[in-house]
C-alpha cells in the first residue's frame, strides 16, 4: 500500500491575537506548526503503515520553510517527502493550491490512499479534501477519526453530525481525517537526527509539474479584510419563568424585534 499525506505548515495560532477594536492582526510569536489536522492524518497513516507495512509519502505545497515540517514528517515515521516551492506558487488561492496537489500526487502514482487533514486551523478552510477527491477521480470520506484495512476494503470510523459511524471504501480513495483523531506519536530521537542528516525531502518546482503561468492564476481576487464588531455583553434576566419572559418581551419590544 501506498500511502500520499498532504501536510500543511501554518502559523501557530496560539502565537496570533486579532485586535477587532483596530481591525488587525498581530503575529506575537512567529512559530511554525504542521497544520493539527494534517499531523492526524499522518498518523493514521503511520498505523496503516505498522499494522500493514505501507509506504508514507508526505507532501507539502509552500514556502521553503516548510522544509522543517516534511523533516518532522520524516522523524515521525514517513518514508519520503516532497516540497513543492516556487515563487510563481506565491499567492495561489484554495482551488488553484488542490489543482497543484492533485498533479503531485499523480506524479507519486500509484497511491492506494489520500490523506487530507479535514480543516486549517489558520484560516479555517475545508476545501482541500473535496477539490483533490474531484480532480483525482476519487471517492471519499470526510471527518475521519480512525482508519483500519479489512482484506480490500478500508474500514473508517467517522463522525456524523457529532456522532461515530463505521464505513467501508475500496482504493484508492481519498480520507479527510478530524482534528479530533489520535494524536500524532512523538518522534524517536535518533529519527529527528537522522530527518536532517541522512534523509532528503525531494523539491518540485511549478516547472517540474508543467505548469504555465495562465495555470497558476488566482480564481479569487483578495481585496481586504472586514472584521465583525465587538461582541457586547448581553443582559442577564433572573426570576420565576413567567416574569423572565414577560422582561424577554420587553426587551424585544424595545428594539424593536417584534
Amino acid at each position: 500500500m501506498r500511502i500520499a499525506v498532504a501536510v500543511k505548515q501554518i502559523l501557530d495560532p496560539e502565537g496570533i491575537t486579532v485586535n477587532r477594536r483596530r481591525e488587525r492582526i498581530f503575529i506575537n510569536r512567529e512559530e511554525r506548526i504542521i497544520n493539527p489536522a494534517d499531523k492526524c492524518a499522518l498518523e493514521a497513516a503511520l498505523r496503516l503503515k505498522d499494522a500493514h507495512g505501507a509506504e508514507v509519502i508526505a507532501l507539502s505545497l509552500g514556502r521553503p520553510s516548510a522544509d522543517d515540517a516534511l523533516r518532522e514528517a520524516l522523524a515521525l515515521g514517513a518514508d519520503q517527502a516532497v516540497l513543492i516551492s516556487d515563487k510563481a506558487l506565491a499567492g495561489i488561492d484554495a482551488p488553484t493550491a488542490a489543482v497543484v496537489l492533485a498533479r503531485a500526487i499523480e506524479r507519486l502514482a500509484p497511491c492506494d490512499l489520500v490523506l487530507v487533514g479535514q480543516t486549517a486551523a489558520d484560516t479555517g478552510g475545508d476545501q482541500t479534501a473535496g477539490r483533490l477527491a474531484e480532480l483525482l477521480g476519487l471517492p471519499q470520506v470526510l471527518h475521519a477519526v480512525t482508519l483500519s484495512l479489512d482484506g480490500e476494503r478500508l474500514k473508517v470510523v467517522r463522525l456524523w453530525d457529532g456522532r461515530p459511524i463505521m464505513v467501508a471504501v475500496a482504493p484508492p480513495a481519498l480520507i479527510a481525517v478530524s482534528p479530533l483523531a489520535p494524536p500524532a506519536r512523538y518522534p524517536h530521537g535518533a529519527r529527528i537526527l537522522n530527518a536532517y542528516r541522512q534523509m532528503g525531502v525531494s523539491v518540485w518546482t511549478a516547472g517540474d509539474l508543467g505548469f504555465t503561468a495562465e495555470e497558476l492564476r488566482p480564481n479569487i481576487e483578495s481585496r481586504g479584510q472586514v472584521f465583525p464588531p465587538e461582541r457586547e455583553l448581553g443582559n442577564v434576566i433572573e426570576g420565576a419563568p413567567e416574569q423572565m419572559a414577560g422582561e424577554i418581551l420587553a426587551l424585544l419590544r424595545q428594539r424593536r424585534l417584534i
